[in-house]
């Protein structure tokens, strides 16, 4: 007997504290991912130097998303590895099998239905 393999996708969301879109976005894709695709990995990272840890916590909580998402980039690496040019806030990244699946700035029920439908045909 063979098990189904569910697949493990990474979602990257780049953001910054005094960010007003993303204090409206950050809820709902960490609500989507939570409950339609809970197996996968979903990491919020902040590259601005200037944010403090203090503050993305504040912000974590003023959001009601644990800490534990949250990742200050303050050297940069994470981002210059997934978000090479400009970009706005938020941005996010879903990978699968070290793949770029796909890259979106926002989220609104649009971006969310092509994510859907990127992660099924990865499925």
């Amino acid at each position: 007997m063979r098990k189904s393999v569910i697949p493990c996708f990474v979602f990257l969301c780049v953001f910054v504290v005094n960010c007003v879109p993303c204090i409206k976005e950050i809820p709902e894709l960490h609500a989507m991912m939570s409950k339609e695709f809970p197996g996968s990995k979903l990491l919020f990272i902040d590259p601005v130097e200037d944010d403090s840890k203090r503050e993305i916590a504040e912000f974590a909580k003023k959001l009601k998303i644990p800490e534990a998402f949250f990742y200050r980039d303050s050297f940069g690496s994470v981002s210059k590895k997934f978000f090479k040019g400009q970009f706005a806030f938020p941005t996010i990244v879903g990978v699968s099998k070290k793949r770029l699946i796909f890259r979106h700035s926002g989220i609104d029920e649009d971006i969310k239905e092509d994510i859907r439908e990127k992660l099924m045909d990865e499925s």
